[in-house]
Parts: structure tokens; C-alpha cells; sequence
């Protein structure tokens, strides 16, 4: 099942799903970072929160990274993570409902 296909006509630039070993299961998208880099980058990041958010009393469910022109959306749903690449100044809040009503989908599974 494609998941990620509903990301494409709010302009985002690329999109993963992938397990916590960082593998591509299903990617949207072209240019840079590779969908490769993506989901291994976000995997990695999940991994090395996760002891703070035990500190905090709680798991990685969300998390956002920005530069100078674009930003990552990401959620954690069990052992799988979404992200999404989208440019600085995208409806953030419309990505992030699409990105949460797949993650929905996931948790279903």
C-alpha cells in the first residue's frame, strides 16, 4: 500500500517511511537528501533522543528540524518514522495533519 502519496500535492519535497533501522519502505520525491540518507538521518536522530525523552518521562512521538530554507517534519509511530522535506514558509500545519492521518493508517496495521 502506498502511504505516502497524499504528501505529493501539498508540495512536499520528499518523503520516507521507514523502520528504526533507518531502511527505505516506501519513499516520495526527488533531489536532495536521498530518501536513503533521509530515512537513515531520522532513524539515527529517533535513536539518540530516545534517552532524553525517557529522562522526560515519555518516547519520541514528533519532531522537527529547520535550516536556513527548509524544514523536516517527522513522527514516530512504533517501530515505524515518517518524515517529510518541505520548504520554509509550506503550510507546516497541513503537512503535519497529512503526516499524522498516515500515521494513523500505521498504527492500524
Amino acid at each position: 500500500m502506498a502511504y505516502l502519496e497524499s504528501l505529493a500535492p501539498l508540495g512536499v519535497k520528499r518523503a520516507v517511511l521507514t523502520g528504526l533501522d533507518g531502511l527505505v519502505i516506501e519513499a516520495l520525491g526527488r533531489g536532495t537528501p536521498s530518501a536513503e540518507v533521509l530515512a537513515a538521518e531520522l532513524a539515527s536522530l529517533a535513536r539518540h533522543m530516545a534517552p532524553l525523552a525517557e529522562a522526560l518521562g515519555g518516547e519520541v512521538r514528533r519532531f522537527t528540524m529547520a535550516t536556513e530554507g527548509l524544514e523536516v517534519l517527522a513522527l514516530k509511530v512504533g517501530d515505524y518514522l515518517l518524515g517529510a522535506v518541505l520548504e520554509r514558509g509550506m503550510d507546516r500545519k497541513a503537512i503535519g495533519q497529512e503526516l499524522s492521518r498516515i500515521a494513523l493508517k500505521l498504527e492500524n496495521l
